[in-house]
């Protein structure tokens, strides 16, 4: 186990300011304050650049967007630029304080992760940045702010070594996938426990197969895993409740392979089975809990394109928070 200390990720000795950039097309957030804000991504839907979320390897210069949690208030907050100088903004998180959003932005949005990326943390009133995490010749991405904002986890691609970082108070630990050859990403920390997808490399089989694992850690980086679910389908984007006791991810294991759901689990009930949440025929994905552990944010093709939506958990109600064609709007968080 790889073991390296570092100090709690608002106090990152990598940080730099660059500084408030200048408005693209006078599409800016104003100085709104919000009470309890929903950031996310959008790519902008054209004829020629129809982005979805599951084209492996896109990245299309995607902004970041800010709104209260009914769907008001909607303003972007980051814009990527366009032509050759455009970046790709990814990942948004939000500070529990609804002050700072936590996002990776890719130096050049045409090669992505092959380039380099770095982590910002952006005052969501000032637009005022800062850089908590880079590394040269690195790409520092899918990063994911735990709900009580002590616990920063994200990927980290150095040409062919990737790999998933997770940092704990003060432990920086490398989360090695469960299975040789296989390769750790996208996680999300509460207190001692990292839950991500573990994928297999491409075979001979069709289709990406992918398991949910939870690893827990000690005070000494010694870790216990448990696996959420099999090989068998695409099992992906976890997310774990602030309390840790609910995991929640999406999956194709319910279509047989095609459309993805979003299941539920009880991590407290040994013998509990996953419960399917969604109820649409379209795809569901990208599930993130409320700090209250009684609300999902997630996004959906159900309307024919895609949007964010936000599910309760215990009634099954759904709300609709976005409603633009004119862009793919993705990875929401709270």
């Amino acid at each position: 186990m790889k073991k390296l200390i570092t100090t709690p990720f608002l106090m990152s000795l990598a940080y730099v300011s660059y500084g408030q950039e200048i408005d693209i097309d006078n599409m800016t957030a104003d100085q709104s304050t919000y009470s309890n804000p929903v950031v996310f991504q959008r790519f902008e839907n054209t004829e020629t650049n129809a982005a979805t979320p599951d084209i492996p390897g896109f990245y299309g210069g995607a902004s970041i967007w800010v709104m209260e949690s009914d769907g008001s208030s909607l303003k972007l907050l980051r814009h990527p630029g366009r032509g050759l100088n455009a970046k790709h903004l990814d990942h948004p998180s939000v500070s529990s304080d609804a002050q700072y959003v936590i996002y990776a932005e890719f130096e050049n949005a045409e090669i992505g992760r092959r380039g380099e990326a770095r982590l910002y943390k952006e005052n969501l009133q000032t637009q005022e940045r800062i850089v908590i995490r880079e590394q040269a010749d690195c790409a520092i991405h899918h990063a994911t702010l735990s709900l009580d904002d002590k616990d920063l986890t994200y990927n980290r691609d150095c040409g062919r070594n990737r790999s998933l970082v997770t940092e704990l108070g003060n432990l920086k630990i490398v989360v090695d996938p469960v299975e040789l050859r296989s390769r750790s990403g996208n996680g999300m920390s509460a207190g001692s426990k990292v839950v991500y997808q573990n994928e297999k490399p491409p075979g001979e089989q069709s289709g990406r197969r992918i398991a949910i694992v939870l690893s827990e850690f000690d005070k000494q980086g010694n870790r216990t895993d448990r696996q959420i679910t099999d090989w068998e389908y695409r099992n992906r984007r976890a997310t774990i409740s602030q309390n840790g006791n609910f995991v929640a991810w999406q999956t194709n294991s319910t279509t047989g392979g095609e459309k993805d759901d979003i299941l539920i689990l009880d991590l407290n009930e040994l013998n509990a089975m996953p419960v399917r949440i969604t109820k649409s025929p379209a795809n569901d994905g990208h599930p993130f809990f409320s700090r209250d552990s009684e609300w999902l944010l997630f996004e959906s093709d159900r309307t024919g394109n895609w949007e964010i939506f936000k599910l309760h958990i215990h009634s099954g109600e759904v709300m609709q928070l976005t409603d633009d064609p004119d862009y793919v709007s993705t990875r929401p968080r709270w």
